[in-house]
């Protein structure tokens, strides 16, 4: 047995456990949605998830997972109008 395979072996037989304490978890889990309000400051450095509305149609409710410049998570929730056609099988 070569050296290569005991080092695969071993990265193998490790990379459960290293997934299993991260939890998989998405992003801001941990944290608690804001209604966003017109005028409401925030302070996005870094989105770490949003709401696909590519496949919706007319306004749909979106949450954003971000990082601000402190470092902290947060996520907000808002309306938004769905990237969808309204109906694209009557398209001439």
């Amino acid at each position: 047995m070569n050296i290569a395979t005991v080092v695969s072996a071993v990265i193998s037989s490790l990379a459960p456990s290293v997934f299993d304490q991260n939890g998989l978890q998405e992003p801001g889990a941990h944290v608690s949605a804001v209604e966003y309000h017109y005028g409401m400051e925030i302070d996005v450095k870094k989105v770490l998830q949003r709401t696909d509305t590519s496949d919706k149609t007319g306004m749909v409710p979106v949450t954003l997972v971000y990082e601000d410049s402190e470092g902290e998570v947060h996520k907000i929730r808002f309306l938004e109008w769905g990237a969808s056609p309204a109906n694209p099988t009557n398209i001439a």
